[in-house]
């Protein structure tokens, strides 16, 4: 038999280029396939059910991945450092069993107590809500077995840098459950949709077992007693206690949208999605780097270096978050009714979900921040401090909820979870400057108000074109989707023009890079 030969390792230009484009492959097909499904199923209590049905698998398949992967590079890193690349395979055989017989009491747990579950969430809904729910509960199940599985096994080719294929796994899982939605359509009403989402769980898992394959993993389950395992608990236990408690505000929020109007629930997670799509598609790429960047400096000791690229991240996160956050914010009915008005969705289900969207999408600002501040505690493996300030986080977002949804409905359910993050970061950077000695953030201060000022003329250039050419859902597709270029041209020419005249070193470090990569793809097409 022909032995294996390893893949060599993506370079950063390369790997990020790979990751960027993947990012908005992957980003287009979530759109397609979100768009179908609002054509096919518009927005109404089966829409509801199903919004319902998925929460605590993605609150279960959350907790797992996310508290496991935030863990796994920086001790898997340690693994490899002083023991080799044969006990570091063993390790992440340890890791996937254990949390495939978690996933399998979990699912047990879950079918058991589908019923009360989706009581819980939605405990004004109607009989047939209700049954329809607890029914896309039992079919979704297997999803908190595979996610974590997968996010594992990314993590795996991430360490690797295999850059390349993170971004494909993420496509191959969205083009087969587009597929089983496009075949299938509304022959099975709604249960279709859970269905193509395993059946995309599914093709990934195959495609990450392959590569990893590829990168000198075998599987090969084991249970076996190991100190490393140990530490990866201990590192994650309070990180799955926080992201559990984070669920308690989309927990909250789904309750109280269920005392609103029809499709107020099913608003809520359709902005949350949009919002979803565009933070894969910005802030993506970017995390994947820094994770690594963060456990490399952190385990050989260079504090200044780990504080450096910090900095940067942060510059490099606000110059393309911030122009995000504000033209959503603006724009956002009509985003919602460009890209997802037409069959069952109505003009009014996009002014409703647009409404949501505009209370969301100021979140984007912050949230890159808060991430980056977040991966710096875990690579020094501190994950106690994050979940601790998060508990406080979801504790005042809960209340909220209670305070802003009388006055603004489900715009004050956006709006609750959009002032709790951004404290949630302000108190995170400030935590980990007090841990670290300092930040040194006055070295990014000018920057930050260079970036920040040049959004919100932006945004005044943006919000002066729409008050002269008014937006309505009732015209046709055409000039809807004139009127949307125009605002947002507008604003990001103005956006970039007062970047260039203040002279954001960011934004002409970017720009320069990004203008280097065109001149050598012209170059390599050349050849």
């Amino acid at each position: 038999m022909a032995e294996r030969v390893k893949p060599g390792q993506d370079g950063k230009l390369l790997g990020f280029s790979a990751m960027s484009f993947g990012s908005i492959a992957s980003a287009f097909l979530a759109y397609f396939r979100f768009a179908q499904i609002t054509a096919i199923f518009g927005a109404n209590w089966r829409t509801d059910a199903l919004a319902v049905a998925t929460v605590f698998p993605q609150m279960v398949t959350e907790v797992v991945a996310h508290s496991f992967g935030s863990a796994f590079i920086p001790i898997y890193s340690r693994v490899i450092e002083q023991r080799g690349h044969t006990e570091g395979v063993r390790f992440v055989n340890r890791v996937l069993s254990w949390l495939f017989l978690a996933g399998l009491m979990l699912m047990s747990g879950l079918w058991f107590l589908s019923g009360t579950l989706v009581h819980i969430i939605s405990p004004s809904g109607s009989p047939e809500l209700l049954e329809l729910a607890a029914t896309l509960l039992r079919i979704v199940l297997p999803i908190v077995i595979l996610g974590p599985m997968n996010g594992i096994l990314a993590n795996f080719i991430k360490f690797e840098k295999r850059f390349r294929i993170l971004p494909l796994s993420g496509l191959i899982n969205i083009s087969v459950s587009l597929g089983a939605l496009l075949v299938v359509g509304s022959d099975l009403s709604v249960r279709i949709l859970p269905l193509s989402m395993l059946a995309g769980g599914v093709a990934e898992l195959c495609f990450l077992l392959y590569h990893s394959w590829k990168s000198g993993f075998t599987l090969k389950p084991s249970i076996d007693a190991d100190p490393h395992m140990g530490q990866l608990a201990r590192m994650s236990l309070p990180v799955v206690l926080g992201t559990a408690v984070g669920f308690l505000s989309p927990i909250a929020d789904k309750m109280l949208a269920s005392f609103l109007p029809e499709s107020s629930v099913t608003a809520i997670d359709y902005a949350n999605r949009i919002k979803t799509i565009a933070l894969s598609v910005i802030f993506g790429p970017l995390l994947v780097f820094a994770d690594l960047d963060f456990s490399a400096d952190a385990a050989r000791g260079k504090v200044a270096s780990l504080l450096s690229t910090l900095r940067d991240s942060i510059n490099v996160t606000s110059l393309m978050m911030y122009p995000t956050a504000i033209l959503l914010t603006v724009l956002a009915v009509p985003v919602v009714s460009v890209f997802f008005q037409r069959g069952n969705f109505t003009g009014d289900n996009a002014v409703y979900v647009g409404y949501a969207l505009a209370f969301y999408a100021p979140w984007l600002a912050q949230y890159g921040i808060g991430a980056l501040i977040s991966r710096a505690f875990y690579a020094q493996k501190d994950s106690r401090t994050p979940v601790v300030i998060g508990i406080f986080g979801v504790i005042s977002n809960v209340f909220l909820n209670l305070i802003l949804v009388g006055p603004l409905g489900i715009g004050g359910l956006a709006l609750a979870t959009t002032l709790t993050s951004t404290a949630k970061t302000v108190y995170l950077t400030w935590s980990l400057s007090r841990k670290m000695g300092g930040l040194g953030l006055r070295l990014i201060a000018v920057e930050q108000l260079k970036l920040i000022v040049s959004n919100i003329i932006g945004a005044v250039v943006c919000l002066l074109i729409i008050k002269h050419w008014a937006f309505s859902t009732e015209e046709s597709l055409f000039i809807r989707f004139s009127q949307l270029v125009v605002y947002t041209a507008a604003g990001i020419t103005a956006t970039i023009a007062s970047l260039y005249i203040s002279g954001s070193v960011t934004f002409l470090r970017v720009w320069g890079r990004v203008l280097f990569s065109v001149k050598k793809l012209f170059k390599y097409s050349d050849r």
